[in-house]
């Protein structure tokens, strides 16, 4: 093994220890994200209504480990200690909605415009704007069960929308 190789491989048992403790550098994260390598991803459902939350964890259970929070604010708290490369979130929710964890995670992690789907029963125009301002994904619920497996898939792969 060469000293780049040694290198890579010690960053990535550091990377996979505090990302297993929850205490990393986002910006280290998404370096390591498309690393070869057997790794599980981490899928964040922000919504709630705790049974969309349950079916839609569910749906999406094949891809990845799922986590659950019941707002923006427990999501944004979620986000800041470990890395998703799925966020699911509704936009209208209590104590923060998603459009607000939205700016509040991007100054945690910029990549997260990429990693993140936007879904809501809702067809304000404010919601539509913020959507098309930033280019996000967006299902319109209720959305049907291949539709966000197809979106998630899309999300953990990388590919178009």
């Amino acid at each position: 093994m060469n000293m780049h190789e040694l290198k890579t491989e010690m960053d990535f048992r550091d990377f996979r220890k505090a990302a297993d403790t929850g205490c990393y550098d986002h910006q280290r994260a998404e370096q390591f994200r498309r690393l070869p390598g057997e790794r599980t991803n981490r899928i964040l459902i922000i919504e709630d209504n705790r049974a969309l939350a349950e079916v839609a964890a569910m749906i999406v259970e094949d891809y990845g480990n799922v986590d659950i929070a019941d707002n923006g604010s427990t999501g944004l708290t979620k986000v800041s200690n470990m890395y998703f490369d799925v966020i699911i979130s509704d936009i209208e929710m209590p104590v923060m909605n998603g459009i607000e964890f939205f700016y509040q995670a991007l100054k945690i992690s910029p990549t997260i415009r990429e990693r993140i789907v936007f879904c809501s029963g809702s067809s304000k125009e404010e919601h539509k704007r913020f959507i098309e301002k930033y280019s996000l994904r967006y299902l319109s619920k209720p959305y049907e069960l291949e539709e966000i497996r197809r979106t998630v898939y899309e999300v953990i792969n990388g590919t178009s929308r």
